[in-house]
């Protein structure tokens, strides 16, 4: 937090030793420190070694750059140094009050002179000071007094005063807590009715102005109630912006200086006005109330530190972390087992409810866009959440999307898929050809509207007719921007349906008008070629079906104009991740041969299935609202439990993403580094990707191992084996 000590002593009096056994080096700025990094220590006439001062200049330069960034940023800071002038002291002054810091003085001047004298005789050669420069400063101590405007701190009082207490607010009948208003100003009258009470607290995270459209109404009303002593105001992010308004200072805000300024400048607020309101900001509000601590920040934060002094700032404003970080579930994470209550504004990308998690309260509703104000009571009675509807905004436009023209025939599909940089073309028996997206386009992400549509799509170009295709290309999520968990909170059309993944490969079964046969296809290739995937679908759909259902299929197909399209499981032939003990066809969609992508139903799929007597997908949740389907992604995200490969997800509209689980995506990698180590590259593997105890454990349990052995066998052989041999042995 804002706060700047400064050591005041005699060198060799014990400034240092004190840092160091307080646990504060890593807070401090030590101007011999910065000695030694311009220079090593210097030979002097009397033939000993010591710290040169010949740099000074550039060393107190460095020194209060440096110390700028930190109070720039609001950080708790130390400088170690004598400090022996009020005129040395007076330096941080201009700095302290541009950085609303609070200045102390860790006085050692109390310390006796041949004491000093003494100590400084122990040091090493290299922090010997003539003793004539101790007395001199020492006598400047005496005839030098600290200016007023610093606090004077003995070092045994130091922790004492430096250690962030909470407050009582036990005195308060109740507490109202109000999220980000964003120049929202009707709607927190409303809620306010038109008055506070004297016996009740009103505390505000901040974010006062930007973006919504009462700007200059709002903070004329927080200037108002600035000065109650029952009013608590924090700074956000955005309240800077009030700050350098009040001062005339050029704003870096595109959003201030085009919508915010003009309304307060109309508005004519007295700029001292303005100057005196910023100064009241507040960084956090730290209480008990009614026997409960709270702690309540702009941004949030993800713990509560054992010394909030020690963070900085610009972390109470910003919030621990990202911007997209979940700070709601990562305070409730580690604060497990205490009585500490979190509420924050500023970031809720996730549309989370107000009691966001436990103990962790998200008063960021979107005022501004026609959202709420976010407001938390705390009273005798409890906790209590209001969400007050704002009906007094405007939405800005933003940049249309252009939208791509649809082919409108077979023909033009063709034309335009073979025109295509990143889409390729397999020409197979039967004039039937195969579009895909090429690997250029996997590899360097360069995905559109036209080859996400290339993948597993087969056409024959004589009849003009899709014969067979699978999904649309559909991304894992975080992958791509339009699954990024922030933006799907926009997006996603509920009810949402989560489908198991089952771990094999995608194989479809088509039919093709002029030959009048089934066309089995896998890999871009079909069966008529021989590949290898593509045969395999067609051996085991011979095997799993009898004559009569493979009549019945065919004419489906053909009535239907559909194509279905399973996930093919070969133990032997084909292993994956997941270990699976018999060869089988799991039927997972059933879709149209068509230019548009469309299915049918799920209760289709499933009727089918039963009809044939095979598996099919298995629907795992159906969730009706954002809320249930986050939190429950974060469990399982999470869960190393949960021995599968992961879920499809599609929402309402069709659109599909999926999530891989962390077992798959462990063991997963453990396949590369087998391969790594079968193959004699072991020395490649990137050692910063071993994040967790088990990594570093399978890799040193491979690298005992046959390479032969390790490039003959599968990682499911290989887990299993690793399993009986190292976890076993563990567990007993």
């Amino acid at each position: 937090m804002r706060t700047l000590v400064l050591l005041r002593g005699c060198p060799g009096v014990g400034k240092s030793t004190w840092i160091k056994e307080s646990g504060l080096e890593q807070y401090t700025l030590s101007a011999d420190n910065i000695r030694l990094l311009f220079q090593s220590p210097v030979l002097n006439k009397s033939g000993k070694y010591e710290i040169s001062s010949k740099h000074d200049n550039k060393v107190w330069g460095l020194l209060f750059k440096l110390l700028e960034s930190r109070m720039e940023r609001g950080e708790f800071t130390i400088i170690d140094a004598t400090h022996s002038k009020q005129s040395m002291i007076s330096r941080y002054k201009p700095l302290a009050q541009k950085y609303r810091y609070r200045v102390y003085v860790v006085d050692f001047s109390d310390v006796d002179l041949q004491s000093i004298l003494k100590r400084n005789k122990m040091r090493d050669e290299h922090k010997h000071v003539p003793e004539s420069s101790i007395i001199n400063i020492y006598d400047r101590m005496t005839t030098e007094k600290v200016p007023s405007w610093v606090t004077v701190l003995k070092p045994d009082e130091f922790e004492n005063t430096m250690s962030y207490k909470p407050r009582s607010f036990d005195e308060y009948k109740k507490i109202h807590i109000f999220g980000d208003i964003h120049g929202c100003n009707t709607v927190l009258q409303e809620y306010l009715n038109g008055k506070l009470k004297d016996n009740e607290l009103y505390i505000f995270v901040g974010d006062l102005v930007d973006r919504g459209i009462e700007n200059a109404q709002l903070l004329e009303f927080m200037i108002k109630i600035k000065d109650q002593k029952n009013v608590i105001i924090l700074e956000g992010n955005h309240d800077r912006y009030i700050n350098m308004y009040g001062h005339d200072e050029e704003t870096p805000s595109s959003t201030f200086n085009n919508k915010t300024k003009p309304e307060l400048d109309q508005a004519n607020i007295d700029k001292k006005d303005i100057r005196q309101l910023a100064r009241k900001f507040h960084q956090l509000v730290y209480f008990t109330y009614k026997g409960t601590l709270y702690i309540v920040t702009h941004g949030g934060v993800s713990t509560l530190p054992n010394n909030l002094l020690m963070t900085a700032t610009t972390q109470f404003i910003n919030g621990v972390g990202d911007y997209s970080d979940d700070i709601d579930h990562e305070f409730t994470k580690n604060t497990a087992g205490q009585n500490i209550v979190q509420i924050h504004g500023h970031r809720n990308m996730y549309r989370l409810p107000v009691l966001a998690a436990e103990r962790s309260y998200n008063l960021e509703g979107q005022v501004e866009r026609g959202g709420h104000l976010r407001v938390v009571t705390l009273s005798e009675n409890g906790v209590e959440t209001h969400e007050v509807k704002n009906d007094v905004f405007k939405l800005y436009k933003t940049d249309k999307q252009i939208n791509i023209e649809t082919v409108k025939s077979i023909d033009e599909m063709v034309s335009h898929l073979r025109s295509h940089e990143y889409v390729q073309e397999n020409k197979m028996p039967s004039n039937i050809s195969s579009f895909n997206f090429t690997k250029q386009a996997f590899r360097e992400k360069k995905w559109d509207e036209t080859n996400v549509k290339a993948r597993g799509l087969f056409i024959n170009t004589e009849s003009n007719e899709i014969v067979s295709r699978s999904y649309d290309k559909f991304f894992n999520i975080g992958e791509r921007s339009e699954t990024q968990m922030y933006r799907l909170v926009d997006t996603l059309k509920f009810p949402v349906s989560v489908y198991d993944k089952a771990n094999g490969y995608l194989g479809t079964v088509g039919y093709d008008t002029l030959s009048d046969d089934l066309v089995f296809t896998s890999k871009s290739f079909t069966s008529a070629i021989s590949n290898e995937h593509a045969k395999w679908v067609e051996d085991l759909f011979i095997k799993t079906f009898s004559n009569e259902q493979v009549s019945y299929i065919k004419e489906y197909l053909k009535a239907e104009n559909v194509s279905l399209v399973f996930e093919v499981i070969l133990p032997e032939k084909d292993p994956h991740i997941i270990e699976y003990q018999d060869d089988k066809l799991v039927l997972l969609d059933i879709v149209k041969r068509q230019i548009t992508y469309d299915k049918l139903q799920f209760s289709e799929v499933q009727a089918l299935a039963s009809k044939l007597s095979i598996e099919s997908k298995k629907l795992v949740h159906t969730f009706d609202n954002w809320t249930d389907f986050y939190r429950w992604y974060l469990g399982v995200s999470e869960d190393y439990s949960i021995e599968e490969e992961g879920y499809v997800i599609e929402d309402a509209a069709g659109f599909m993403t999926k999530l891989k689980l962390p077992y798959y995506n462990y063991w997963k990698l453990m396949r590369k580094l087998k391969n790594k180590i079968s193959n004699r590259n072991e020395h490649t593997i990137n050692t910063g990707i071993l994040q967790i105890p088990l990594h570093n454990k399978f890799l040193a349990w491979a690298k005992t191992k046959d390479r032969d052995y390790l490039r003959s066998v599968s990682v499911i052989r290989l887990r299993n084996d690793f399993k009986e041999e190292v976890m076993t042995t563990v567990t007993e």
